[in-house]
């Protein structure tokens, strides 16, 4: 019963400490048409939660940040709640898109154009609006250090040994 208890609580113990894997998606995007101003280039990752869903008759993942460059200058996100998703299927964001600020202080909109398939990218201060092409691919999950194999391993030998102990019981001679 000890052997089953201790195993169980190994187990249980490995699922609480690993950390839930978001999927990360890197972006780029170009101006291909100016509307005004002038034009936008960036590219980053998004990272979305684990949870998928179902928007519009597609998989979706909500948003929790994004990290990267637009026109020289750093995303500063997240901002808050974004309220949006990164899509499958012919498109990889939403019609309301998703905005986020730069290190300079500026808004960015960016965001699929239904009316016209095509991704917007919207700048303020200072104003400008483009079509984009843009693009997206899922990140590779990183290769662990070589610490982390060899805490893994450590642990597992604990518990292995822990497994492995015997109290021997005195049986008397008859």
């Amino acid at each position: 019963m000890k052997k089953l208890s201790v195993g169980t609580m190994a187990a249980i113990g490995m699922a609480i400490a690993s950390p839930a894997s978001a999927a990360q998606f890197g972006f780029t995007f170009d101006t291909n048409q100016r509307l005004f101003g002038g034009a936008v280039t960036g590219s980053g990752v998004f990272t979305t939660s684990d949870t998928a869903m179902t928007i519009a008759g597609r998989t979706a993942f909500a948003i929790t940040s994004i990290t990267g460059m637009v026109n020289g200058n750093a995303i500063a996100a997240p901002t808050g709640s974004y309220g949006n998703y990164f899509t499958t299927g012919p498109a990889f964001l939403d019609g309301s898109g998703v905005i986020f600020n730069d290190t300079s202080g500026g808004r960015i909109d960016f965001f699929f154009q239904d009316s016209v398939s095509r991704y917007r990218v919207n700048t303020f201060s200072p104003g400008s609006s483009s079509f984009v092409s843009a693009s997206s691919a899922r990140v590779a999950a990183p290769v662990p250090e070589i610490t982390t194999w060899a805490m893994m391993l450590a642990g597992f030998g604990i518990v292995g040994a822990s497994l492995r102990r015997r109290t021997r019981r005195m049986v008397p001679a008859v």
